[in-house]
């Protein structure tokens, strides 16, 4: 008797969308997603305006594969969009492992189908909002707010090292690597 052939599944994957409307912020997460890389993550980088783009091809891998590990990561209009994009593919039933806002510009609520949560964010000069929670979210959400930290701003977030070594901790952790 022949064993059964297994399902294929889809690999982890991890999105990093950037910020800016000219494509020249934002390249700390071009680094991210380098180093992701390097260790073997399947990881794309994009402009936040390809939100949309991005939510159909999730949708799309996971119609075709199945669930598999998801991580979204954005800085600026990026992590504004990762959210949206949390929203669209929650609305096919498809959870995000982790999702990590930096220095986002006016966020929608965090759905339901977000495992883990983490905004950075600026609560004295407005240039980067927290995260909320929305209807149904039952995760774990946290916000760390660096206007304490006079090195870091809206326009370097990115690139710092110790967050950029958090957000890889946190997407490795969330993808099983």
């Amino acid at each position: 008797m022949s064993r059964p052939v297994a399902a294929a599944q889809a690999p982890a994957e991890v999105y990093l969308l950037r910020g800016g409307v000219v494509g020249i912020f934002s390249t700390g997460m071009n680094d991210i997603g380098s180093l992701l890389a390097q260790r073997g993550v399947n990881a794309v980088v994009q402009g936040h305006t390809s939100w949309n783009t991005i939510a159909s091809r999730i949708i799309m891998e996971r119609q075709k594969f199945g669930r598999a590990p998801l991580a979204l990561v954005g800085h600026s209009f990026g992590a504004d969009a990762v959210v949206k994009i949390a929203e669209v593919v929650r609305r096919e039933k498809i959870p995000v492992n982790v999702l990590i806002s930096l220095a986002a510009t006016n966020p929608d609520p965090v759905p339901s189908n977000v495992k883990r949560a983490v905004g950075y964010y600026f609560s004295e000069h407005g240039w980067g909002l927290p995260l909320a929670a929305g209807p149904g979210f039952s995760g774990k959400l946290s916000n760390r707010d660096y206007s304490g930290d006079s090195g870091v701003s809206h326009f370097n977030i990115d690139k710092q090292h110790a967050i950029q070594d958090e957000i890889m901790q946190l997407v490795l952790w969330s993808v099983g690597q």
